[in-house]
């Protein structure tokens, strides 16, 4: 172990108080969710989990500086803080959908010109030996990739814990497969994820758009350039997208049809049914977590990526109809 990695392991706990004193920090920054007709919470919550996230990876970055290749880093840091400020102004002032998606657009560009293995040349897959060749259109591609997944991250921060459990449970993937290149800050981050959890599940702290920008960010990031360095095929990465995937594709045609702005913000995301079914928000949790692996899950106990991606469709569109007649009925 170097000296970089155990002192990373410390950085979450250094930086712990902020999670203690959100509220305070909250009000001073003016970073403070306060209550409305389309929210659930009852009283100004604290926004703040983006901060002491990025605050985390900063100094996981800078403590492990050894460890990096140099492009890596600096294009993870660019893509991180950049989707971080871009959030974070939103949770200040509220901008509009468009310029934030044009935000996104340059701050993604950068970090892949910077690391050029950040960009997707190729889909291999590797079930049937079939090479899908992108070329130019490479880079366009890779920037609508991390755009589309960093909303359906976000689109998925309805619920308290939610987000950072999805992080959570990826970090702990992807850890397993050892991505070597990076893999010194997993576990820290794992530690900052339980840490974050213990006050966002109680609703005492949430991630704000800055949070669920960066985590969206930071799963890009990892996703990508475990598939160029051969960590994980793209068939695991459909997989494991493809319940969120859905979700938000599902939502935004919806929107469409009824000649509404697709990022019109709504409860009829498949978690919204599932944490209107029990009082239990833990229980809710576990069960929409449950639905979201199951596929992935199946998948490594028999391999047959084909099967299992059909199966998710299937088990989405079940879970879907099955969660909104039980709030119809009850």
């Amino acid at each position: 172990m170097t000296s970089g990695f155990l002192l990373g392991l410390f950085v979450p706990l250094i930086f712990f108080p902020i999670l203690i004193y959100c509220e305070k920090i909250g009000n001073f920054t003016g970073l403070i969710d306060k209550p409305n007709f389309r929210k659930v919470h009852k009283k100004p919550t604290s926004k703040i989990g983006g901060v002491f996230f990025i605050i985390v990876i900063v100094f996981l970055l800078i403590t492990n500086y050894s460890n990096f290749n140099e492009r890596l880093l600096l294009s993870m840091f660019i893509l991180s803080f950049g989707l971080f400020a871009i959030g974070l102004i939103d949770d200040l002032i509220d901008i509009k959908g468009s310029t934030r998606l044009i935000l996104q657009f340059f701050v993604i560009a950068i970090s892949i010109i910077i690391d050029f293995n950040l960009n997707i040349n190729e889909l291999y897959l590797g079930y049937n030996s079939l090479e899908i060749k992108i070329f130019t259109g490479s880079f366009i591609f890779s920037i609508f990739c991390i755009i589309t997944l960093v909303n359906a991250i976000n689109l998925a921060d309805g619920e308290n814990g939610l987000v950072v459990s999805i992080f959570l449970i990826f970090l702990i993937i992807f850890y397993y497969n050892h991505f070597d290149p990076i893999n010194a800050i997993f576990i820290p981050l794992i530690l900052s994820c339980i840490l974050f959890l213990t006050y966002n599940i109680k609703g005492l702290v949430f991630l704000g758009n800055s949070g669920s920008y960066l985590i969206g960010g930071l799963i890009s990031f990892i996703t990508i350039q475990s598939y160029n360095f051969n960590f994980i095929p793209v068939e695991e990465i459909f997989l494991l997208f493809s319940l969120y995937g859905l979700d938000m594709l599902r939502v935004y045609l919806e929107r469409i049809l009824r000649k509404i702005h697709p990022f019109t913000a709504e409860k009829n995301h498949l978690h919204h049914y599932i944490y209107k079914t029990s009082e239990s928000k833990l229980i809710n949790l576990l069960i929409y977590l449950a639905i979201l692996y199951l596929p992935y899950g199946l998948n490594k106990l028999y391999e047959n990526y084909l099967i299992w991606f059909l199966f998710s469709i299937l088990i989405y569109l079940f879970s879907l109809y099955f969660f909104k007649k039980l709030n119809k009925d009850s």
